[in-house]
């Protein structure tokens, strides 16, 4: 059964094509929570309230403006902020203002598994990680960030530039370049 088959029959609420969509594109919608959440727990209850909003706003897809995959990308990313914002608690964080250089060059970075990126993308400040993700990879402005996020677009810059620094610090402590190194030997 191709996609508008599926999308088509969904509409008409058939549970067996809700199925046959989640078993299709779970792991990329996945991919997308696990990078907004700290635990894979939470990454998991984010994939499943996706999935439910996708279903509930089915009839608003239109293949006419676009792909199905960016709508329900674009679906996804919206879902995951509100919830996100919802369960923001107001607990004052501090974060060190200088961190060490990052030791890391291009090469290392390439060498590490995507996975062992994800983790430690999931180790960032949530604050952090929001930037880090609608800017490196949604593709957002940091306009468009501070708008959505309701912060200034400065605060998103400097975010960014220290979710950049943290992450490569974080990849550099744990010496992730030369245990893969070892790997490929």
């Amino acid at each position: 059964m191709d996609l508008s088959q599926i999308i088509s029959r969904i509409k008409q609420k058939d549970s067996k094509a809700e199925k046959a969509l989640f078993l299709r594109f779970a792991p990329k919608v996945l991919t997308i929570c696990r990078r907004y959440a700290s635990q894979n727990v939470e990454a998991q209850d984010y994939l499943q309230e996706c999935f439910i909003l996708i279903f509930t706003k089915i009839n608003q897809f239109n293949p006419d403006k676009g792909s199905f995959e960016g709508w329900m990308h674009r679906v996804c990313t919206n879902r995951i902020l509100e919830l996100m914002r919802k369960s923001a608690t107001q607990v004052k964080m501090s974060y060190p203002e200088q961190l060490p250089e990052p030791q890391l060059t291009k090469e290392d970075l390439v060498a590490i598994p995507r996975n062992v990126i994800l983790n430690v993308i999931q180790q960032l400040p949530s604050g952090y990680r929001e930037v880090f993700n609608l800017y490196v990879f949604e593709g957002w402005s940091h306009k468009q960030i501070g708008e959505q996020l309701n912060i200034a677009e400065t605060t998103s810059r400097s975010q960014l530039t220290r979710a950049k620094k943290l992450l490569q610090h974080l990849l550099s402590k744990k010496n992730y370049n030369h245990r893969y190194e070892r790997q490929l030997a």
